[in-house]
């Protein structure tokens, strides 16, 4: 553009070789007299003009922005509410909930009261804006009555352990002190007490434990893993070590899952090399948190690798998941045309493993709250 406004001003200055000028030329005089004709008045008003209007559409764009993330909001809110409806939560847990959430800034609220792993981990940043040692025993208690009407305490073997404050008195763990170099303490211990300011383990043999003295904890939790990590200690009585919470765990060992008797149809993609072989349907029979049962039209090979699409109830569609085949078992129900497969997870696939985990665990909190009415 440049270019041609400097050729238009060559043209209209250049005198022809004769009184008559060409319309080229006639046409770059005109512009060039149009423009020296604007006052300055006249470019500051239209120069404020376009500055306005892209104000404007930054304003509008930012309230756009504001408007859809408002929506989302209450969106989630309503979420929320339904859920907590649906547990049947009381006034005053709900309100607690909600002053965490806001506090703790979670986007989902739904989502504290549906996993375990996000309830822990809102509680968490909570406690660290808050400061633990500032808040009531009467408000921590209440926060730990959150956790038994979430049925996150006790929490089922299905899912992870993320932190301390998920334990359970009674069960044991084997305890080095200290954590490192010639032991003092060394040995088995049962956990008697677990609040969400400390949990405790009952005393060793041995010399009095300093306080801030860090110990390494090996908590081995039937049907689901190992547990190494360290804590603090605070204090030691007479019956007991006073530790701090943590939620920094090494899980060392897969166990066992529990698993759930489901009836969820199944498209099933065998695996062959890099290609792809033949498409079936089949049924998932019975489903845990590391794999599936399922019953299939056909007879696969131990280790035969899959690709599975189906419809989770309530967590919408899960789509190719990867699998293979662990064990291959009798006909299912005596049917002649279905043969009995177990299959394991295969590769990593941690947030749809969560969603199976979440729908296990939802199945068997329903199935525990039916036998209690």
């Amino acid at each position: 553009m440049l270019l041609n406004l400097q050729k238009l001003l060559f043209l209209a200055q250049v005198q022809p070789a004769s009184d008559s000028l060409t319309a080229y030329q006639q046409f770059a005089r005109s512009i060039i007299n149009r423009m020296t004709n604007f006052s300055i008045w006249t470019i500051i008003i239209f120069g404020t003009l376009i500055v306005m209007f892209i104000l404007l559409v930054v304003l509008y764009e930012i309230y756009r922005s504001n408007k859809t993330k408002e929506d989302l909001r209450n969106l989630a809110w309503r979420k929320f509410d339904t859920r907590a409806e649906f547990l049947k939560l009381n006034q005053g847990a709900i309100e607690l909930l909600k002053r965490i959430i806001e506090e703790s800034g979670l986007q989902d609220p739904s989502t504290m009261i549906k996993s375990p792993h996000v309830f822990e981990k809102t509680i968490g940043a909570y406690y660290d804006i808050k400061k633990i040692k500032t808040i009531s025993d009467s408000r921590l208690e209440k926060i730990r009555d959150l956790r038994r009407m979430l049925s996150f305490l006790p929490l089922s073997k299905d899912i992870a352990i993320t932190s301390t404050r998920q334990f359970e008195v009674g069960e044991k763990c084997a305890v080095q002190i200290p954590e490192s170099g010639p032991a003092t303490h060394k040995g088995m211990c049962l956990i008697d007490d677990v609040d969400e300011r400390y949990w405790s383990i009952s005393n060793l043999p041995g010399p009095p434990v300093p306080e801030k003295t860090w110990i390494l904890v090996n908590f081995v939790r039937s049907g689901d893993a190992e547990y190494i990590f360290r804590a603090q200690v605070v204090k030691e009585t007479d019956k007991s070590i006073i530790l701090t919470h943590t939620s920094k765990m090494n899980r060392a060992q897969q166990r066992n899952w529990v698993r759930i008797d489901v009836s969820i149809p199944v498209e099933v993609t065998q695996i062959i090399g890099n290609g792809i072989g033949d498409i079936f349907s089949g049924k998932i029979i019975d489903m845990s948190g590391g794999g599936f049962g399922m019953a299939l039209p056909v007879k696969l090979q131990k280790n035969t690798r899959l690709l599975l699409n189906f419809e989770l109830p309530g967590h919408g569609a899960i789509s190719d998941l990867p699998a293979k085949v662990v064990r291959v078992a009798g006909k299912y129900n005596n049917d002649p045309l279905r043969t009995v497969h177990s299959v394991a997870f295969d590769g990593d696939i941690h947030l749809i493993q969560e969603q199976i985990i979440q729908y296990v665990f939802e199945k068997q909190r329903q199935s525990a709250q039916s036998l209690m009415k």
